[in-house]
């Protein structure tokens, strides 16, 4: 393979312009090829700076910064509303997705004999949680099949058709799927279930800031993500966006101070309650500043753009089978892919232990799956030293 290759849409003078930022705005290990910020993203040093900053401000006085820092938030719960597309009273600001999905699973009511539809490739804690709903109020969850290579949208809305019964309660599915980075047609999703007089919930745990959000025009009845892959926020940011009919329908996990009835309560109510440490979300308000004054489309164009090339160099390893639909409009900064005949989990510790490479590696219905993240601190370089090292093993 020719390292030198570069697809029409990168420019070569990108290339200087992303690895200062790498190296000026970023604690990552200059040694280390991270490959996987789709489990955990590295927040930049301005975010990682304000939350320590601010937590040892704090603690110089805890009394005089508490009641200091709750603008902060507020201020950063209106610039995150801003850019996932809704009202800041229609989001709630918890510590990750799996917080979020709680609340609809614990705070809605479920009549016994009902369905849970979802396909058979949501993420683990996603099926956990809708598992332990199922058995304990009497229902059952109805896995469809969704196809691991799909052609075009109208194969997984009609996925999700197949399934809806007259048993129907619930329909949950992932906006960007954790397994192969497939960008669901979620609007048409979500038409599909208020349409049958369901519940709609989405796990967007990989969506924000890797495809763009319009929650109010879509409207699902809640919808749940974690800031700390793509948006690179601190550990322990996540939202919750609650659709205005869902509001009067859920009740919150935790009764505190944000607790009202619910004619009078907005998504705040759902918030993590009581004395708590607010520097991850001050350092939220922070992430957004330094996504945006980079320019979140540079930012997503840039990334697209090394998805591309990664998908370009893994296509000619002999045996190559990519997961990861080719349309961009269904696709992210994920992308998934198999070798015939490799030992994947062999190779992906040995690109760690030998050239400190770090990659995802894992099996998708019983098909061992290489899944590379690629975010703007990565380079076509970094792809190209992967491809090599798993060269190397073939």
């Amino acid at each position: 393979m020719d390292d030198t290759d570069t697809p029409t849409d990168m420019k070569p003078h990108d290339d200087q312009f992303w690895a200062t930022i790498r190296r000026e705005q970023f604690y990552l290990d200059p040694e280390t090829t991270f490959l996987q910020g789709g489990s955990v993203g590295p927040s930049p040093k301005p975010v990682v700076d304000k939350v320590t900053e601010s937590i040892k401000a704090f603690d110089s006085n805890p009394l005089k910064y508490q009641p200091l820092y709750h603008p902060m938030v507020r201020e950063a719960r209106e610039k995150l509303a801003a850019f996932i597309g809704t009202r800041p009273e229609r989001i709630a600001l918890v510590q990750n997705t799996t917080m979020g999905m709680s609340v609809p699973a614990q705070g809605l009511t479920w009549k016994a004999g009902g369905e849970i539809l979802m396909s058979d490739q949501e993420y683990g804690a996603v099926n956990a949680c809708w598992d332990y709903i199922a058995e304990r109020y009497g229902l059952t969850v109805r896995r469809v099949e969704m196809p691991l290579e799909i052609r075009n949208k109208e194969q997984i809305i009609d996925t999700f058709k197949s399934g809806l019964s007259d048993k129907t309660q619930v329909m949950v599915f992932a906006h960007v799927y954790w397994s192969t980075g497939l960008a669901a047609p979620v609007k048409e999703l979500i038409e599909l279930g208020r349409d049958e007089g369901v519940w709609v919930i989405v796990d967007g745990a990989h969506a924000t800031s890797m495809v763009p959000l319009k929650l109010d025009e879509w409207n699902p009845h809640f919808y749940m993500s974690s800031l700390h892959k793509w948006t690179l926020a601190p550990k322990g940011t996540g939202f919750l966006f609650v659709s205005d009919d869902a509001q009067p329908h859920v009740e919150p996990l935790i009764l505190g101070g944000n607790a009202r009835p619910n004619k009078d309560a907005d998504a705040s109510q759902f918030d993590m309650m009581g004395t708590r440490d607010q520097t991850p979300f001050i350092g939220l308000g922070t992430a957004l500043d330094f996504q945006a004054e980079i320019g979140w489309e540079q930012i997503r164009a840039y990334c697209q753009g090394l998805a591309g090339y990664l998908k370009e160099r893994i296509r000619r390893f002999k045996g190559c089978r990519i997961l990861t639909p080719t349309d961009p409009e269904m696709s992210g900064f994920i992308t998934t892919f198999t070798i015939e005949g490799a030992d994947i989990q062999k190779i992906r510790q040995e690109l760690w232990d030998d050239e400190h490479i770090e990659t995802s590696a894992f099996t998708i219905k019983d098909i061992p799956v290489f899944r590379i993240s690629t975010h703007f601190y990565n380079s076509r370089e970094d792809i190209n030293r992967m491809i090599r090292e798993i060269e190397r093993r073939l």
